[in-house]
């Protein structure tokens, strides 16, 4: 469904050409990628049959490149221009929504000089009331400035209540007047409140103000023409990534991918209502292989080693500042989009309109993978301290699994946040779904434990005893997997000697030469336990860097 846009068109006055009109055209639609978006702007016209220029308002100008415009049947468009900060009226082409919350903010402006009349008014009914006390004040005083007292003695008190009476009433409303400005320097307060609510609600809808870039465009209508005009322009000023809650239930090993898209868009446009599709595509990536040079070997003087000190701090300046990644609340997420293979990327088109606020982006539900997981207990008992729950999982949704930010859930709770890669269709992938805290492990180095026999060593001899792994402190069984990375030798001059007790039941995992695996099985309160033996011997004028 094309989603219906609001229009302004307007002749301008002596302020421009009598045959330019201006026009806004708003996103309609756009086709995002992971860096960059095509985007077309509409909008619907009525011109007489006459020589025109079109003035399409383009806020996001600066940003969009090959620009191209189209209009109906009947309409001949001639060479683009761009114009920098054409000058407009304020409000000229706003949308209805924007001119509902420009009168707000003119209400809210005539509210604030109201309270602000209100209190000027207060404070003159103040100063006379103030005035007012002054002379009774003086009045009551005497001396040269006070009240001549009567001849007649029994006109005394007629005076002294006179006198009373007048300062009690002045007082009186002197307090009811600055309790009254008070009230009327609170609405102050509450107006200035509201119209700050009603300036914010206008500058989130991003009104083009009174100057704009456009994009001017020479027409030639021989027939009066009704239709629609579109201007169609690549930006890299928007973008999407993917994003995943990943939600594992370690009883039956289903495994759900709850996806998500966080699209984004910088600068003043105004992305409301628009009809988005999501590419896996990018216009900028690499088209065609690199060029080659010839490359003849040559000799030179050498020259001393650089330090890799800078290298090396740059390394690790990677290592300890990872990247920021977005944070997403939890939803139930239902298929919003439709999934188009187009060559050799992927597009999903979203079910409905969407809009960007003012933050510059929008987390939008896309739709759930459900894959079957099979679930292992691992232990690593060399360098953690408990098992952890891993689940393997083939891609068996016909399409590729992007990477991106997720949390991970294990029977509904949060057990940690971090990226997932990259997984092809119908590739094999494994997750983490956090630590067992009852499968406890152990290593211990038997070679210094006291009562036994000690550490064996020499100049060139070696020998050391290593104990290693898990003890069961739940009330269930467990299958545990247990992986140790066993010493080997590749050195014709170290001699090595290992013995392992149980032999392990896979040996080289994953082709990693003496990392080796056992399946523990434990009972309720068992523990298990393998026994490493190793002896090496090498050349006296040797140093031996393995440690265990």
């Amino acid at each position: 469904m094309r989603f219906a846009l609001s229009l302004t068109a307007l002749l301008l006055g002596s302020a421009a050409h009598a045959d330019d009109i201006l026009i806004r055209a708003d996103i309609a639609a756009a086709t995002v990628y992971l860096s960059g978006a095509d985007v077309t702007r509409s909008a619907e016209v009525t011109l007489p049959a006459a020589a025109h220029r079109l003035l399409i308002a383009l806020p996001d100008a600066a940003q969009a490149d090959r620009l191209a415009v189209t209009g109906p049947e009947g309409l001949t468009l001639g060479p683009l221009e761009r114009i920098s900060g054409f000058a407009i009226t304020e409000g000229a082409l706003d949308t209805p929504a924007q001119a509902q919350a420009r009168a707000a903010v003119e209400t809210a402006e005539e509210a604030l000089r109201v309270a602000l009349d209100a209190v000027a008014t207060a404070d003159g009914t103040i100063r006379a009331l103030e005035a007012q006390m002054d002379y009774l004040a003086a009045l009551t005083r005497g001396g040269s400035d006070g009240a001549a007292m009567p001849g007649d003695p029994a006109l005394v008190p007629q005076l002294l209540a006179t006198l009373g009476s007048e300062t009690a009433r002045v007082q009186a409303e002197l307090l009811a007047a600055r309790a009254e400005r008070r009230t009327l320097t609170e609405a102050v307060t509450d107006a200035q409140d509201a119209l700050a609510a009603a300036s914010d609600a206008l500058a989130r809808l991003r009104p083009l103000g009174t100057a704009v870039d456009v994009i001017a465009v020479p027409v030639q209508a021989m027939d009066a023409t009704e239709g629609t005009i579109r201007l169609d322009y690549l930006t890299y000023g928007a973008g999407w990534e993917p994003g995943y809650e990943i939600r594992l239930d370690s009883g039956t090993g289903a495994l759900e991918l709850a996806r998500f898209v966080t699209v984004y868009a910088s600068g003043s446009a105004l992305w409301q209502g628009v009809e988005m599709s999501f590419s896996t595509a990018e216009p900028n990536r690499q088209r065609i292989p690199s060029v080659l040079s010839p490359s003849p070997a040559r000799i030179v003087e050498p020259q001393p080693p650089a330090s890799d000190a800078a290298g090396f701090a740059s390394s690790l300046q990677r290592l300890v500042e990872p990247e920021a990644m977005a944070v997403m609340e939890p939803v139930m997420v239902e298929d919003r989009a439709a999934l188009r293979i187009e060559g050799l990327s992927l597009r999903y088109d979203y079910a409905t309109p969407v809009s960007i606020g003012p933050s510059g982006e929008a987390v939008l539900p896309l739709d759930a993978l459900t894959l079957q997981a099979e679930t292992e207990a691992r232990a690593v008992p060399r360098f953690d301290e408990t098992a952890f729950l891993v689940a393997t999982a083939t891609n068996d949704s016909g399409e590729p699994i992007l990477p991106g930010y997720a949390r991970f859930y294990r029977d509904g709770a949060l057990v940690g946040e971090d990226l997932l890669p990259m997984i092809a269709a119908g590739a094999e992938a494994e997750m983490g779904f956090g630590p067992l805290d009852h499968l406890r492990l152990m290593w211990i180095d038997r070679s210094l434990a006291e009562g036994d026999r000690g550490l064996f060593t020499s100049a060139s001899t070696q020998e050391r005893r290593i104990g290693f792994g898990v003890e069961n402190t739940s009330d269930r069984a467990e299958t545990v997997r247990l992986l140790y990375a066993t010493p080997f030798a590749e050195q014709e001059d170290l001699g090595l000697d290992l013995s392992l007790s149980p032999a392990p039941d896979a040996r080289d995992v994953d082709e990693l030469r003496g990392v080796h695996a056992w399946s523990l099985e434990l009972g309720p309160g068992e523990t298990g336990m393998v026994e490493l033996t190793v002896t090496l011997d090498w050349p006296e004028d040797q140093r031996l860097t393995w440690r265990p």
